[in-house]
């Protein structure tokens, strides 16, 4: 630490303290300055990492709206197919009721309509070949 002597002149006592207050400055300065430089490295290698983040959330995006795509073609493809099946399902239902039908008509009217005509074979021998080629045999009461 300096002290001032009475000798020493107050002039040259503050220019030795503004030479040390400039070099400290300087020092300051520098030290200042490889700060700065090691934040201006750091936001640039921040700013790649956001980049990069950007960069993928782009394609992500786009990978996004590509499947979006895909799959409202997919439910407009299943949505048609479920048509198509309900349409099917009603023509099968139509044809199951008719089968029902001649089934029911089949036994309401075949036995007695076989049986009249067993009846008209005692007199027919055309109906009789009938009967037999089918496997019904009549007998002459």
């Amino acid at each position: 630490m300096l002290i001032a002597s009475p000798e020493m002149k107050v002039p040259h006592f503050l220019s030795l303290i503004a030479a040390i207050v400039f070099v400290a400055l300087g020092v300051a300065s520098v030290m200042l300055d490889f700060s700065v430089r090691d934040l201006r490295i750091e936001v640039a290698t921040q700013e790649g990492e956001v980049y990069a983040a950007e960069t993928r959330n782009v394609e992500l995006a786009q990978s996004l709206q590509v499947l979006e795509e895909r799959i409202e073609r997919q439910e407009q493809g299943n949505q048609a197919l479920r048509k198509e099946l309900l349409q099917r399902q009603a023509a099968v239902q139509a044809q199951q009721e008719q089968i029902n039908q001649g089934t029911v008509i089949a036994q309401q009217i075949g036995p007695n309509l076989l049986h009249d005509i067993a009846e008209a074979s005692a007199k027919n021998e055309k109906l009789r070949q009938l009967l037999a080629k089918h496997g019904y045999t009549v007998q002459a009461k």
